[in-house]
């Protein structure tokens, strides 16, 4: 996290906390986080990727969602995702981790997930059109009342065709997001942007 992204922000070093995944009391290490959670005022952003499988953190399918920051072994297409991180080495690959829980991450004042690319587009469809299930536990964000995902055009591939269109056509989208408005009156602009027919 330090390397990909905190780095490259204004924080202090200081207010980076992550969970110590070598800690020898893992279970203390897991309520350490909460407590400190808890004595912060909580979370303010929760910001976080998901799995193929439409995990969010490492709350693998058939976590509880109401689970708390805890141990959890790590399903088979997880460790295999992550050997990269490993030399490609599956064996070095702990089949365990430490993360927080879905009712951690339902917590946080705002939820913001980020999900690129096609072979996350199939958890993407299953998080947005279907109903919440502890099989994608990141469909539990429906649950949440300000989450948002920001996805790329590969992401959406599996969704349908008016499901994403409906997306597409938000009005003030980009002011939400703070970026530029779509001039060209293309599909992309929101409906208020776009000229008028004549």
């Amino acid at each position: 996290m330090w390397e990909n992204l905190f780095r490259h922000v204004d924080i202090q070093p200081q207010n980076a906390n992550i969970l110590d995944g070598n800690a020898t009391d893992r279970e203390g290490e897991c309520r350490r986080y909460e407590e400190k959670i808890a004595a912060v005022g909580g979370i303010k952003l929760f910001l976080a990727g998901i799995g193929p499988d439409g995990h969010i953190a490492f709350n693998e399918p058939g976590s509880s969602l109401s689970s708390r920051t805890r141990v959890k072994t790590l399903a088979q297409e997880t460790v295999v995702a992550n050997a990269r991180f490993f030399g490609g080495d599956m064996k070095a690959v702990p089949r365990f981790a430490l993360t927080v829980g879905v009712g951690t991450v339902l917590d946080a004042e705002e939820v913001l997930v980020i999900i690129t690319g096609t072979h996350k587009a199939y958890a993407l469809a299953k998080c947005v059109e279907e109903g919440v299930n502890h099989m994608f536990t990141v469909s539990s964000i429906q649950m949440h009342p300000k989450g948002i995902i920001v996805c790329d055009e590969d992401a959406t591939l599996e969704l349908r065709v008016r499901t994403a269109k409906y997306f597409k056509s938000l009005p003030h989208r980009e002011e939400m997001l703070g970026l530029p408005l779509p001039t060209d009156g293309s599909e992309d602009a929101p409906v208020s942007k776009r000229p008028k027919a004549q």
